[in-house]
């Protein structure tokens, strides 16, 4: 009887779930409806119909995904970000190519996020819970730049306030396998927003000192692009701002 009471009650949880997610869907697209009627009244000489402001509208083929990153967006007050669908091609072009699809200031504005793992944590580290004592980091970098796993290794060891020795960390990549697991998004598609699993967040400090400040992120598809403010991004994600790339 417990047994079959849980089963339904999971049942009922994932049901929920997924009528969340549709519904996240729905209204993001009625955004996007709304927005593109104020365009053409706009264009008309009309201006804009009421109850049009707020975030920008997610692009029209965008799938639940993205619609689930947009609603988290919204929902935590990420201010004046942009969503951008990019054609199939974009991973088989140049940076020059993916900065003018989304309209990046420069392609050191373009960056990605990448789960590494350290391969030595000892036996009782396994999980993400504490950021200063993880097995997992999500690190935000730009693509111009390269990350350094020394530098990387000496920041963990630095977060870990001696509790994890030098020798007993080896930060790495993690497999496909694990990354789709602890993300819940494929390869290219990695973002901090609506992830599975809260991993702790590095970004590198060459990023808040882009000017202008507004960079470009992988958006939970791998075709879906999102744009903010890093001084906003970081007020409201707070992730370690560190020097982890080579110079």
């Amino acid at each position: 009887m417990e047994a079959g009471g849980a089963a339904g009650g999971a049942g009922g949880a994932w049901g929920a779930l997924e009528a969340r997610q549709a519904a996240i869907v729905l209204w993001a697209r009625q955004l996007g409806a709304l927005e593109r009627l104020g365009q053409l009244e706009r264009a008309r000489g009309g201006g804009a119909p009421e109850g049009l402001e707020g975030p920008a509208p997610l692009p029209e083929g965008a799938g639940e995904k993205g619609a689930e990153v947009w609603a988290e967006l919204v929902e935590r007050g990420v201010e004046g970000f942009r969503m951008v669908l990019a054609p199939p091609e974009y991973y088989q072009r140049p940076l020059e190519f993916r900065m003018g699809v989304v309209g990046a200031a420069s392609v050191d504005h373009l960056c990605k996020s990448i789960v590494m793992e350290n391969t030595r944590a000892p036996e009782e580290l396994q999980g993400c819970e504490d950021p200063t004592y993880s097995k997992y980091y999500m690190v935000i970098v730009q693509y111009t730049a390269k990350l350094n796993a020394e530098k990387l290794k000496s920041f963990v060891h630095g977060l870990a306030g001696g509790r994890l020795p030098k020798k007993k960390i080896n930060m790495r990549l993690v497999s496909e396998e694990v990354n789709d697991r602890l993300t819940g998004f494929a390869h290219n598609a990695v973002t901090p927003m609506a992830c599975a699993t809260r991993i702790p967040l590095i970004i590198s400090h060459k990023i808040p000192a882009l000017s202008p400040d507004f960079f470009w992120l992988g958006s939970g598809e791998v075709d879906l692009k999102v744009g903010f403010s890093a001084a906003k991004f970081i007020e409201v994600y707070q992730p370690y701002v560190a020097d982890c790339t080579n110079d």
